[in-house]
């Protein structure tokens, strides 16, 4: 189906007009199944079991609104941060582009299409979908028997299944972390695995009161920085790089004015980086 520039946005506005979605807070009343570009199919009920809330952005290659929040980069910036593979700063997030035009084809995708905004794959790491009937998703978060609906439609599905519509005014990181965890029982920021590290540390007393030391066993001199980040992912302390020797090593950290919770510690040594948690109680 080929859309004018005149019609596009006629029929944006009649959605728009006309948006039916599930009030916020409402349980997901079964699973779906998406399947991404690459032909990776992701369960929703799979994921959310996993611990994991789902991010989902109801886009139109078409719809101008849709290509603007598309550019804020925010979503791949949170899926970077914490998707369940690969996140730097946690992996409890799966975050997905979800066309629900069923006449979008790949080159309306790749931004050489007659019915598209631009380039919608180039740079963006979240998965992208196209299925060629939206139906099954759709009425997951529309209000039974609704035909119109406008987009873009951001949700989050928290783990618990139930899910809330997300602004698209919200364009950064940090504040779309904090809403997500305002709805969602998120899970404190976990561990990354180390490979190869040449240095042991230890980290006590765990959980700690006033004051907490880092201890390092390093097997040759190098340089030696941190970063504590709290739940949703801001900086709430940091040092500056020291040199040190090798050999025992330790650093001290106050935490009097922190507020009870976990809390992520993103160490780095030389060229190599550990996480831990450290729980502070007073």
């Amino acid at each position: 189906m080929k859309k004018t520039l005149f019609s596009l946005a006629l029929a944006f506005t009649a959605f728009t007009t006309q948006a039916q979605w599930q009030a916020d807070g409402s349980t997901l009343s079964g699973t779906f199944t998406m399947t991404d570009l690459n032909a990776t199919s992701y369960d929703a009920f799979t994921m959310l079991n996993q611990g994991k809330h789902v991010v989902i952005d109801l886009s139109a290659t078409w719809c101008g609104p849709c290509w603007a929040y598309h550019n804020t980069n925010v979503l791949d910036d949170y899926y970077d941060d914490y998707n369940a593979g690969t996140g730097t700063l946690n992996k409890d997030a799966q975050v997905f582009l979800y066309e629900v035009d069923g006449s979008t084809n790949l080159a309306d995708l790749q931004g050489t299409g007659s019915n598209t905004q631009g380039d919608w794959i180039t740079g963006t790491t979240h998965p992208i979908c196209d299925p060629s009937n939206s139906s099954s998703v759709l009425s997951k978060f529309l209000t039974p028997g609704t035909t119109s609906y406008g987009v873009p439609a951001v949700f989050v599905i928290c783990n618990n299944k139930k899910f809330y519509k997300i602004s698209t005014n919200i364009t950064d990181v940090t504040s779309l972390r904090s809403y997500i965890g305002s709805k969602c029982p998120l899970a404190p920021l976990s561990t990354t695995e180390v490979i190869g590290k040449a240095f042991n540390f230890d980290v006590y007393p765990n959980p700690s009161n006033n004051l907490v030391t880092l201890h390092l066993q390093l097997d040759k001199s190098n340089a030696v920085s941190f970063n504590l980040f709290n739940s949703v992912g801001q900086i709430v302390y940091s040092s500056a790089t020291q040199n040190m020797n090798s050999g025992n090593q330790d650093i001290e950290i106050n935490t009097a004015n922190l507020s009870n919770g976990m809390y992520m510690l993103d160490l780095q040594v030389g060229n190599e980086k550990v996480n831990t948690k450290i729980t502070v109680s007073h």
